[in-house]
């Protein structure tokens, strides 16, 4: 159960780091140079926290594939795209319209067939 638990911690954790570096990408004009561009990138809070959470992810997902087969641990990666589409819709006032819904429940029921095996 804690492995499961760890799985889903680590999906959370990812689709945070993806909200804050949306977060942070929303400040930075990208018209300016190429190096006014990366200094407001450097200089962007959300996206040095954004890039911190996204390397805890990163160090929990190399655990979890040492625990885990692939095929099995993978699709649950896919959770994600689930708790970003309604972080983005909460967050960012992003649309969420029938068939981005639809797309998320097919997600869901899919990482539930995979989580069954």
């Amino acid at each position: 159960m804690m492995n499961y638990f760890l799985i889903f911690f680590q999906v959370c954790i990812n689709t945070v780091a993806q909200l804050f570096l949306k977060n942070g990408a929303k400040c930075i004009n990208f018209s300016q140079p190429l190096w006014e561009v990366l200094v407001s990138m450097f200089l962007n809070l959300n996206i040095w926290i954004g890039g911190a959470i996204f390397i805890v992810s990163f160090l929990l997902w190399i655990y979890l594939l040492n625990q885990f087969e692939l095929s099995f641990l993978y699709p649950f990666g896919s959770l994600s795209f689930v708790l970003a589409a309604i972080g983005g819709w909460f967050f960012f006032e992003e649309d969420i319209n029938f068939y981005r819904i639809l797309g998320i429940l097919l997600v869901f029921i899919g990482v539930i067939f995979i989580a069954k095996s």
